[in-house]
């Protein structure tokens, strides 16, 4: 099973790094480093969609990047998460 999914990650006030993947509901992580909010979400994706797979849930289909809701003024970046 492979599948793609964008996720935002934004720096906020305080130096910490938030991110979520808008695609999957209640995934989220936040860390000190960019680095870490990627390794934390990549882990949630994965956890989230072996869930999906063995409750016989469908995988949410993924929006391209531009039908992703906008940042409302906040500088944020967008990462494709390839899950195999």
């Amino acid at each position: 099973m492979y599948a793609c999914y964008y996720s935002t990650i934004e720096r906020s006030d305080d130096g910490y790094f938030r991110g979520w993947v808008p695609d999957l509901a209640n995934v989220r992580a936040d860390g000190c480093t960019e680095k870490e909010v990627v390794d934390r979400l990549f882990r949630e994706v994965r956890e989230c969609l072996r869930n999906l797979v063995l409750t016989g849930a469908p995988l949410p289909r993924p929006r391209p990047a531009e039908d992703l809701p906008s940042a409302a003024g906040r500088e944020v970046r967008r990462l494709l998460l390839v899950v195999a």
